[in-house]
C-alpha cells in the first residue's frame, strides 16, 4: 500500500508579476530569491526564507509560461506535498472529489514528479514525487559539485543561508 502521508515540503508562489511579488516578501518577511535561468521565475527560481524556518525554501514560477490547457491562476501561493505515488495520489484526488490541474509530470533533471491539484473546494495544492532508483536508494541524482555554484539552486541546498 502507498504511503501518502502528503507531508508539507516545500510552497510555490506564482505571479505574472514576480518581481514585484518578490520585492513584497522580501520588504514585508526577509525572503531572498534566487532568478532562474532566464530571470525571475524563468523557468523557476526559488524563494529563501531566514534562517531558522521551518520551510526554508520554494520555488517561484512566472505565470506567464503557464502551459495552455491547464487550471493554474495567474497569482497564487501553494503549499507542495510530497506523495509516494504521485499517479495514485492523483487518482485519489479524483476519487475524493478533487480534481488534477496539471497532471503528472517528470521535471527537467529527472529528479522528480510533480503534478497540481485542486481540493473539492477548488484549493490549488502542488504534489511531488521524488524519483528513486531501481535500487530504492535516495537522492538517486545528487547535484553535481560543479553545480553548485551555478543557480537556481535555493540558499539552503547551497548551505549559505544567513541566520
Amino acid at each position: 500500500m502507498t504511503n501518502n502521508i502528503g507531508r508539507v515540503i516545500s510552497f510555490e508562489i506564482g505571479s505574472k508579476d514576480l518581481v514585484a511579488t518578490q520585492e513584497f516578501y522580501e520588504k514585508t518577511f526577509g525572503w531572498t530569491f534566487t532568478d532562474g535561468l532566464d530571470g525571475p521565475g524563468r523557468p523557476y527560481g526559488f524563494a529563501n526564507t531566514p534562517a531558522g524556518s521551518a520551510m526554508p525554501f520554494g520555488t517561484s514560477w512566472d505565470t506567464d509560461l503557464t502551459p495552455t490547457g491547464t487550471d493554474i491562476p495567474a497569482e497564487y501561493l501553494a503549499i507542495i506535498l510530497q506523495v509516494d505515488d504521485l499517479k495514485e495520489t492523483c487518482r485519489l484526488v479524483e476519487e475524493a472529489g478533487g480534481t488534477v490541474t496539471v497532471p503528472p509530470t517528470t521535471n527537467e533533471d529527472g529528479t522528480a514528479d510533480v503534478a497540481h491539484v485542486r481540493d473539492p473546494r477548488g484549493v490549488l495544492l502542488g504534489l511531488y514525487c521524488q524519483n528513486m532508483a531501481t535500487d530504492s536508494q535516495p537522492n538517486p541524482n545528487p547535484i553535481p559539485a560543479e553545480l553548485l555554484d551555478q543557480k537556481p539552486l535555493p540558499d539552503a541546498l547551497l548551505g549559505r543561508q544567513e541566520n
